[in-house]
């Protein structure tokens, strides 16, 4: 095989294996940065290890491409090895000294006149290491030209590097504490409105059995054993962030009981479920809302009932509740609009829980109000 085909194949050997080693050690750095747990070590053991990763890059890259000019690899491993003290000088310097100045301060000019003076100061302390290690005398014509201009190139491409990690690093570290702020906010928001339901639920429930006890004296016991249960449900079932849907079904169907109660005869009520499965969560309370809205806001028609159609229904994609009820005549001619704190209630849990993956509907006219969730499974 002829030398300089020899040597063409030696040398793209060499930058393929640069390049997948680069590869590699941006793909495991990007994992580090973000917290992914490649293997289980400690946050100490894993910064140690980037460190090392980092600078084994340098000599392998910079031996690796002077390799190939004039000199074997040996040579050129052993003088990056000895230049490794300067080049990270330079680096830590600028990362750890120089970078958080410019945070604090943002002051760009000095920040940028530093970071010359260090690296030319770096620079030449490399040059003059060059020449007393390699025996030649140290002059002022000496120490510049075109080798100190390739290790000032050098030092600069990788402090620019790890500035450029470090950059990122704090970059996804802002992220993650902005994520994290928020993600605090919504849950105290989140225990503000599930606080917020309870005392709402209690006050609605404790006016259906005010208005027992004057119509009809001999339900109102009845009426307290049913809310005894609501109220045990409400109180010791719905404290998680989720409970099941059959639970969510349950809770409305004992709060229609409760209803019935109040109304008697005078209810036209239909509750059709589909598809219903013990694994499929759901907020607490959060359909128990709409339902109790539609009696709450609910009126009598002219027959003398009250018309309220309730349907759940569950698919492989997503679930459909859909709600309607009669309007009362004085909201017809007033114009007054259906819901009250419990549904400002419900629209912030939804928008909280299931932002980008309900569709909430809400249609009023003359005569009934209608209410459609959509919710997309996960």
């Amino acid at each position: 095989m002829p030398f300089e085909l020899r040597a063409f194949i030696c040398s793209m050997f060499e930058i393929q294996v640069i390049v997948i080693f680069w590869f590699q050690f941006v793909r495991v750095s990007y994992r580090v940065l973000t917290g992914e747990k490649l293997v289980k070590i400690s946050q100490k053991n894993r910064r140690i290890l980037t460190h090392v990763a980092f600078w084994a890059f340098y000599i392998l890259f910079f031996g690796s491409v002077y390799g190939k000019y004039g000199h074997d690899f040996q040579w050129y491993f052993l003088e990056s090895l000895c230049m490794l003290p300067f080049v990270m000088a330079a680096t830590y310097i600028t990362v750890y000294g120089i970078l958080p100045f410019y945070l604090r301060t943002r002051k760009l000019a000095i920040t940028v006149l530093l970071m010359v003076t260090v690296l030319l100061l770096v620079t030449l302390g490399e040059r003059i290491f060059l020449r007393l290690i390699n025996g030649l005398p140290v002059t002022s014509d000496s120490l510049l030209g075109v080798t100190f201009l390739y290790l000032f190139l050098e030092t600069n491409f990788m402090v620019a590097i790890a500035f450029a990690i470090k950059i990122v690093k704090k970059w996804f570290e802002q992220q993650t504490e902005k994520h994290e702020m928020e993600k605090q906010n919504l849950k105290k928001e989140l225990q503000v409105l599930k606080a917020q339901l309870q005392p709402h639920f209690l006050f609605n429930t404790m006016n259906n059995l005010y208005s027992l006890s004057l119509a009809e004296s001999a339900k109102t016991s009845e009426g307290i054993a049913q809310m005894a249960a609501l109220l045990q449900s409400v109180l010791y079932e719905c404290n998680d962030s989720e409970i099941s849907l059959e639970k969510e079904v349950k809770l409305i169907e004992n709060y229609i009981e409760l209803e019935r109660l109040r109304y008697g005869s005078n209810l036209a009520l239909t509750f059709e479920t589909s598809g219903l499965t013990e694994k499929r969560k759901i907020a607490p309370m959060l359909l128990f809302t709409f339902v109790e809205n539609c009696f709450k806001h609910g009126g009598i028609q002219k027959d003398g009932k009250l018309h309220i159609h309730i349907s759940v229904a569950v698919s492989q994609e997503r679930l459909l509740f859909q709600a309607e009820n009669s309007l009362p005549p004085e909201k017809r001619v007033t114009g007054q609009k259906t819901g009250g704190v419990g549904m400002a209630n419900a629209k912030k849990r939804l928008e909280i829980l299931y932002k980008g993956r309900y569709k909430l509907t809400i249609k009023e006219n003359e005569v009934t109000w209608k209410v459609s969730l959509k919710l997309d499974k996960k």
